[in-house]
C-alpha cells in the first residue's frame, strides 16, 4: 500500500478533529478525495493534514451551499447553531458545540465564536453577517482557540478568506433570479499585473468585486402603507491589491464595504403568557374580567365617558386580536401587522494591510517568515420598528388594541375611583389618557443606532526547523463604540427610553506555539505546546436621560466605570500516526472570553468566562483515499460562563449577559466522505452534545420578595440542538460536448432545542420562570441542478436551477417572551425559494 503523506507534526497542534467535511470536494486522479488548503495554524497546510476540528469550504462548496456570510453557515455545519437577532439584520449569534455567543445586536458584548476576515478579528457580532463580495474559502474551527486566536474564541473561530489577485486578466460574473422577485448580480475582475518582481516598486496585481442581492418581502404587511416583512436589499464591494516587491517580500492590501437597507423579519405573536401582569389569572381571562368591570363602571351615573366611548371598545379589540393570535398559534404566517415597519440599515467597511517577508534560513531558527497585519474596521447600524405583529394603532376616535399593561393600569385607576371611592382628582386618569393620545398605546418600537470602530495590529514569526514548527506572535487591539436608544415599550407607561453609552477596549497579547517531532516511533509521534497571555482594559460611560411617563419622571443618570482583565490560555497535544491510514491525537486546550459591562442595563457588570476542553480524535483515509472517516469525542468544563438573557420585567426588551456559574458537557462528531464511483461523492455527518448547567443563578424576587427565589440550575437548559445530521450528494450525470450535467443535494436535520437558557421575570415583585419556546425539529433540503462548462469563446458558461428549503419546513429561528407585556413571539426561517442562475467565467 502506498505510504501516507500525512505529516504528524501539524497533527499535534490540533484543538479537535475535523468534525464534518466540507461540501463534496472535487476528485483527483483515481477518484481520490482532494483536500482544501487552509491557514488555520497561521501557515498553509492541507485541511486533512491540519489537525484542528475544521470544516474547510472551498469556492465550489460555498456556491453549492449558497453561502454569502456567517448567517448562512447556521444549520449547515454540524456542531454549529445560532440565530439572527430579532428586529435586526446581519447581527448573528453563533453557537459552537453548545458555547453560545449571546445577544448579537448588543455592541457592549463580545462574541464566543471569533470571526476573522483575512486574519483580522471582527470585534462584535453586530454587522458580522454582512455579505462579502468574493470569498475563496471559509474555515470553521471548533473548540477553544485560545492560543492562536486569543480572547473571545471559547467556542471556536470562523475564518473568511477572500480571493487574492492573480495577476492575469479574469472575469467572473453571475446573475440569478427567483421567486419573491429575487435578483442577484455578482461580478469580479482580475487585471493583468504591471511591473516586474525585484525591479523598482515590484509587480502589482489588483482585483475588484461587486455584488447585490434584492428580494421582495416574504410576508405581507397588512398595515396601511407598510412595506412587506423580510425583504432583502444589500450590496458589497471589495478591492484587493498585491505588490510583490521581491521574491521574498509581499504587500497585500484589501478594502471591503457592505451595506444593507431592509425590512426585518416579522416577529409573529404565537402565544400568550399563562399569567396576567398581576400574576393572578391567564392574560385573556384577566382582560375579560377587566372588560366586565369596565362595563359595570360605565353604568355608574356621571362615570367618565371615556370608559364607554374609548376604553370598552379598545378592550374588545384587544381581546379579539389576542384570541386570534392564540388560535393561530405556531407556524409560519403569510402576513401580519406593524404599527411601525421594522427596519435595519447597516454600513460596514474595513481596511487590511498585510506585510509578508520570507527571511529564509536563519540558522538555528530554521526557515523563518515574518508577517504583520494592520487593520481598521467601522460599522454603523440603525434599527427601528416593532418586535411583535399586533396592530395597536388608534383610530380617529382614539380606539384601538392597546397593550395589556395599559388596560390593567386603567382598571386599577378606575377601580380605585368607583369601588374604593377615591376622588378622581387624586388619581392620574387624565395623565394616562393624555399619554395615550400623545404617544399611543402600542407594545414595542425599537429606535436605536450604533457606531463602532476597531483597530488591530498583529506581528507573527513563523519558523520551521528539522524537528520543530513554531509560531511567535504579538497582538494589539483597540475599539470604541457608541449606542443611542430612543425606544418605547408598553406605550405610554414606559415613556420614551433615552439611553446612551460609550465604551472602549484596549487589549494586548503575546503568544507562542511549537510542535516537536523528536523522531520517536519512526517519526510517528509529535508533541505540541502553546501559550498565550492577554491583558485588556474596558471602560464604559453610561448616559441615561430623563424618562417622562404619565406617572412621573425618572431622573437622568450617568456614571463611568472601568475594569482590567487578564488571562493565560494554552494547549498541549500528543499526536500519534498509528498506521499509514490512521492518525490519532489527544489534546487539552483552554480559552477565555472577556468580561465587561452590559450597556443596556445601567451600571451592570459581568465577569470573564473560561473553558477547558479535552478531546480524543482521529483522521483517516482508506480505499486509496476514496473513503475518509474522521471522528472526535470531547468534554469540556465551562466556568463563569456568560449566558445571554432578554430582560422583560417591565415590558421593555433589553439584552444582557450574566455569569451563569458552570457547565460540564461532552459530545462528539463523526464524518464520512466517500467517492464510490467516478463522478459521485457522498457525504454524511453526525454531531452530538450532552449536558446543561451544573450551576445557574437563582431567579429571585424584588422588594419585599427579594428573599423568594426559584432554583435556576434545575430550570436552565442548553440553547443548542443535541443532535445534528447532515448528508450530501454531488454527482456528474453526464459529460457531453456542450457541457456537463451535475447535481448537488444536501439534507440537514437537527432536533428541537430551547431558544434561550432561561426565561424569567418578576410579577408584582415575585419571581417567575416562563415556559421556554422550543425551536422545532427541522429538516432542510437544498439542491442545485447545473449544466456547466459550456464553451463560450475563451470562457465558460454555467446554467443552474437552484432551490432552498424545498420541503418548505416552517421552523422558527428565535423567540422572545415579552414578559409583562404578555406576548410570546417567534421569527421564522425563509419558506421554499427557488430560481435560475447564469454564470460566466473567463
Amino acid at each position: 500500500m502506498q505510504k501516507s503523506c500525512f505529516n504528524p507534526r501539524p497533527l499535534a497542534m490540533a484543538i479537535s478533529l475535523l468534525a464534518i467535511p466540507a461540501a463534496p470536494m472535487t476528485m483527483a486522479q483515481g477518484h481520490a478525495l482532494e483536500e482544501v488548503v487552509v491557514t488555520a495554524q497561521k501557515r498553509e497546510e492541507s485541511s486533512q493534514e491540519t489537525p484542528i476540528s475544521i470544516t474547510a469550504l472551498s469556492t465550489t462548496d460555498l456556491e453549492n451551499r449558497g453561502i454569502e456570510n456567517s448567517e448562512d453557515l447556521i444549520g449547515q455545519i454540524a456542531g454549529m447553531s445560532g440565530y439572527d437577532a430579532p428586529g435586526q439584520r446581519a447581527a448573528v449569534s453563533l453557537n459552537m458545540r453548545g458555547v453560545s455567543g449571546g445577544a448579537p445586536n448588543n455592541i457592549s458584548l463580545d462574541p464566543a465564536v471569533g470571526i476573522y476576515i483575512d486574519g483580522v478579528f471582527v470585534g462584535k457580532q453586530a454587522g458580522s453577517a454582512m455579505d462579502v463580495a468574493e470569498l475563496e474559502r471559509i474555515e470553521v474551527l471548533r473548540g477553544p482557540q485560545g492560543t492562536l486566536y486569543g480572547r473571545n474564541s471559547t467556542g471556536g473561530a470562523v475564518n473568511f478568506i477572500t480571493r487574492k489577485p492573480t495577476g492575469e486578466f479574469g472575469l467572473r460574473a453571475t446573475a440569478s433570479v427567483g421567486n419573491y422577485d429575487y435578483r442577484q448580480f455578482k461580478v469580479n475582475m482580475d487585471l493583468p499585473s504591471v511591473g516586474q518582481v525585484g525591479e523598482g516598486l515590484g509587480e502589482l496585481a489588483v482585483n475588484f468585486g461587486y455584488q447585490t442581492r434584492l428580494r421582495d418581502g416574504l410576508y405581507k404587511n397588512k398595515s396601511p402603507g407598510g412595506d412587506d416583512f423580510d425583504e432583502m436589499d444589500r450590496q458589497a464591494w471589495r478591492f484587493a491589491a498585491q505588490l510583490n516587491v521581491t521574491d521574498n517580500f509581499v504587500v497585500d492590501y484589501a478594502y471591503d464595504n457592505s451595506k444593507l437597507d431592509e425590512v426585518n423579519a416579522m416577529q409573529q405573536v404565537v402565544g400568550l403568557n399563562p399569567l396576567d401582569a398581576a400574576g393572578n389569572v391567564s392574560m385573556l381571562d384577566g382582560l375579560r374580567g377587566t372588560l366586565g368591570a369596565a362595563q359595570g363602571w360605565a353604568q355608574i351615573p356621571a362615570a367618565d365617558p371615556r370608559i364607554s366611548e374609548r376604553w370598552i371598545p379598545s378592550l374588545q379589540q384587544t381581546i379579539s386580536g389576542l384570541e386570534q393570535a392564540q388560535a393561530r398559534g405556531q407556524g409560519r404566517a403569510s402576513s401580519g401587522m406593524a404599527d411601525f415597519t421594522p427596519l435595519s440599515k447597516n454600513d460596514s467597511d474595513g481596511h487590511a494591510l498585510t506585510l509578508t517577508f520570507d527571511a529564509g534560513d536563519m540558522g538555528a531558527l530554521g526557515d523563518v517568515t515574518f508577517r504583520g497585519i494592520a487593520a481598521q474596521r467601522e460599522l454603523e447600524t440603525f434599527v427601528y420598528g416593532d418586535i411583535e405583529n399586533i396592530d395597536s394603532s388608534l383610530d380617529s376616535n382614539g380606539v384601538g388594541a392597546m397593550n395589556s399593561l395599559v388596560h390593567s393600569t386603567l382598571g386599577q385607576i378606575y377601580g380605585a375611583a368607583y369601588e374604593l371611592g377615591i376622588p378622581t382628582e387624586f388619581l392620574p386618569i387624565d395623565a394616562l389618557w393624555d399619554g395615550i393620545d400623545n404617544l399611543g398605546a402600542y407594545h414595542t418600537n425599537q429606535n436605536t443606532s450604533t457606531e463602532y470602530e476597531q483597530k488591530s495590529l498583529e506581528l507573527q514569526m513563523i519558523g520551521t526547523t528539522e524537528t520543530v514548527d513554531y509560531v511567535l506572535g504579538y497582538y494589539r487591539f483597540w475599539d470604541e463604540g457608541a449606542f443611542e436608544r430612543d425606544a418605547v415599550f408598553a406605550a405610554p407607561l414606559g415613556g420614551v427610553v433615552d439611553e446612551s453609552y460609550y465604551s472602549d477596549t484596549y487589549a494586548w497579547a503575546t503568544f507562542t506555539q511549537a510542535t516537536w517531532t523528536p523522531g520517536w516511533f519512526d517519526n510517528r509521534l509529535a508533541l505540541t505546546a502553546g501559550l498565550r497571555y492577554t491583558e485588556e482594559k474596558k471602560r464604559i460611560d453610561y448616559d441615561y436621560g430623563e424618562v417622562v411617563s404619565p406617572f412621573g419622571v425618572t431622573p437622568a443618570r450617568a456614571v463611568s466605570r472601568s475594569k482590567d482583565f487578564s488571562n493565560t490560555s494554552g494547549n498541549f497535544t500528543v499526536a500519534f500516526q498509528a498506521t499509514d491510514e490512521l492518525n490519532t491525537y489527544l489534546r487539552y486546550a483552554t480559552g477565555y472570553r472577556s468580561g465587561g459591562f452590559n450597556g443596556e442595563q445601567y451600571d451592570n457588570t459581568y465577569d470573564e468566562e473560561t473553558i477547558e476542553q479535552l478531546e480524543l480524535g482521529f483522521k483517516s483515509d482508506w480505499w486509496d483515499r476514496r473513503l475518509r472517516i474522521n471522528g472526535a469525542i470531547y468534554g469540556y468544563k465551562y466556568d463563569d460562563l456568560q449566558v445571554s438573557q432578554v430582560k422583560t420585567d417591565d415590558g421593555t426588551a433589553t439584552t444582557l449577559l450574566t455569569n451563569a456559574g458552570s457547565a460540564e458537557r461532552w459530545g462528539g462528531e463523526l464524518e464520512i466522505l466517500a467517492a464510490p464511483i467516478e463522478d459521485l461523492i457522498v457525504g454524511f455527518s453526525y454531531a452530538y452534545i450532552n449536558g446543561d448547567f451544573e450551576k445557574y443563578p437563582d431567579v429571585c424576587g424584588t422588594g419585599e420578595f427579594q428573599d423568594t427565589c426559584i432554583n435556576g440550575s434545575k430550570n436552565a437548559h442548553r440553547s443548542s440542538p443535541g443532535n445534528q445530521v447532515g448528508a450530501s450528494l454531488d454527482y456528474v450525470f453526464a459529460r457531453t460536448n456542450f457541457g456537463d450535467f451535475t447535481g448537488y443535494l444536501q439534507v440537514n436535520w437537527q432536533d428541537a432545542y430551547p431558544e434561550n437558557s432561561l426565561w424569567s421575570g418578576n410579577i408584582n415583585g415575585e419571581p417567575v420562570i416562563y415556559d421556554k419556546q422550543g425551536m422545532d425539529e427541522r429538516t432542510v433540503v437544498n439542491a442545485r441542478l447545473s449544466l456547466q462548462d459550456i464553451p463560450a469563446g475563451d470562457g465558460m458558461f454555467k446554467v443552474t436551477l437552484w432551490g432552498k428549503n424545498l420541503l418548505d419546513d416552517d421552523y422558527p429561528t428565535f423567540a422572545i417572551n415579552l414578559g409583562a407585556l404578555g406576548l410570546i413571539t417567534e421569527q421564522y426561517a425563509p419558506p421554499r425559494t427557488y430560481g435560475l442562475e447564469l454564470s460566466y467565467e473567463y
